[in-house]
């Protein structure tokens, strides 16, 4: 019996093989190519910011509301960065200040400005993770001052320290919505038009995320060979913090949310670029290889769970799935 299939199913199944292998095919790119794809890293805020723009034209200023389980991440945090330093600081191992260090930033730095993008792709809710990393960028502007000054080994400016994370960060997520409402509000043909290309800021993430991860293997290889040991121990705080907190965040949100997907990458997935930065900044310069490393971990975890959920899409009857797109 022959089967027949409309062009929007055709597209549906092309776009649900591309969710499936695309993020594992540019994380593999990114690994391999890191020579050449890292010379191309300045391009990775644009990028970024273009990603955020598609999925912020979906929400409207009344969407962006600060509820408690804002703070109560933020808080979280800290706890987990103060908590995390102390108790490998005086645990007694080797390296134990650098290791400190190392797990420190990988708590305390804001959430990625991509995160709501990939909630978007998982079902979660756009507008409560926009929000908590507009304000998670200007709690790291407030406090990293004061934190990384505490703790860090370098003296700090409060002034000039706020003024470049404020520069590093909060650019790349006010202008793309800003951008979008000035869109939607606007120029309303454009956005009707903009709204119904298929999956814009998937396509933008798959070239994105092969500049990150070049971008982090290339820092990474131009670490001396003589720390490897060390920097296999950093490895390990990276992948630590980032199982405790996904798995933290995750707990929460089925608590506080009934789904596992908002809190879980609020709290997850980080900011590991001006992460580096602070830590090659204020910090023993070595310490940001825990960050680099929880790139790599957090992004392979994003994969899986998007493979995982394209794979429950297919199992839906094809009426739902429509049902779901249109949403």
């Amino acid at each position: 019996m022959t089967r027949h299939y409309n062009i929007a199913d055709l597209r549906g199944r092309f776009m649900r093989r591309l969710k499936d292998y695309g993020l594992p095919l540019s994380i593999l790119i990114g690994i391999v190519g890191y020579r050449p794809l890292s010379t191309l890293s300045p391009a990775i805020p644009y990028m970024l910011m273009l990603m955020l723009f598609f999925s912020f034209l979906k929400l409207t200023p009344r969407d962006l509301r600060i509820r408690p389980v804002h703070f109560l991440l933020q808080l979280i945090q800290i706890v987990l960065a103060v908590g995390g330093y102390l108790l490998v600081r005086y645990s007694g191992i080797s390296e134990s200040t650098l290791l400190a260090e190392g797990l420190m930033i990988c708590f305390f730095c804001p959430a990625a400005s991509a995160s709501p993008v990939v909630i978007g792709f998982l079902g979660g809710n756009v507008a409560l993770g926009t929000t908590y990393v507009l304000l998670t960028s200007v709690g790291v502007i407030a406090l990293a001052p004061l934190l990384l000054g505490f703790f860090g080994s370098g003296a700090m400016d409060y002034g000039a320290t706020f003024v470049q994370i404020f520069y590093r960060v909060l650019p790349v997520i006010t202008l793309p919505l800003l951008v979008a409402w000035a869109v939607r509000y606007g120029v309303k043909p454009v956005y009707r038009v903009l709204t119904k290309i298929p999956s814009a800021s998937f396509w933008v993430w798959l070239l994105c995320l092969s500049l990150i991860m070049a971008n982090t293997v290339h820092f990474i290889a131009e670490e001396p060979r003589e720390m490897i040991p060390t920097m296999i121990l950093l490895g390990v705080m990276g992948l630590i913090a980032c199982i405790v907190q996904f798995a933290l965040g995750k707990w929460l949100s089925k608590r506080v949310l009934g789904e596992s997907i908002t809190l879980g990458q609020s709290l997850g997935q980080k900011n590991s670029t001006i992460a580096i930065w602070l830590a090659q900044s204020y910090l023993n310069p070595l310490s940001s290889v825990a960050m680099a490393a929880y790139s790599i971990w957090q992004n392979l975890l994003n994969a899986y769970q998007i493979h995982r959920a394209t794979q429950r899409s297919d199992k839906k009857p094809s009426h739902k799935r429509k049902s779901k797109q249109n949403d």
